[in-house]
């Protein structure tokens, strides 16, 4: 059977705000086009994220999310949180965009979690 990977493509209103963003989460841009039409490949480890721009994209409205799941939530949260330090000199916790803490979650396997906002409202 083949290796096959699913890539979200989620929307954003400037790809180049969202490059920007990830790299501070340990991010690296992959591929990037302003033509035909604006869009942006994010590569962390094994994580994936490709991104498209819609003029006048209003991030206050997205309903779009991503599930990333990963062994260590844990390790990631404190990699992405020294990046926005780095970065912002500090955690974003409030507004758009931002990171919430990790937590219990109420699932089968006890799995813990955290949400990042990005500024797409993804």
């Amino acid at each position: 059977m083949a290796n096959e990977v699913t890539v979200p493509l989620l929307p954003c209103a400037s790809i180049e705000e969202i490059a920007a963003f990830y790299r501070v989460l340990g991010f690296r841009t992959t591929y990037q086009q302003r033509k035909p039409n604006p869009y942006v490949a994010l590569q962390r480890e094994d994580l994936h994220l490709h991104f498209f721009e819609i003029a006048g994209f209003d991030p206050e409205q997205s309903y779009d999310s991503c599930l990333v799941l990963t062994s260590d939530t844990g390790e990631l949260h404190r990699a992405f949180a020294a990046g926005m330090r780095a970065a912002y000199g500090k955690v974003l916790v409030s507004g758009t965009p931002r990171m919430t803490r990790p937590r219990a979650r109420r699932n089968s396997d006890g799995l813990s979690g955290f949400s990042v906002i990005d500024p797409g409202g993804n």
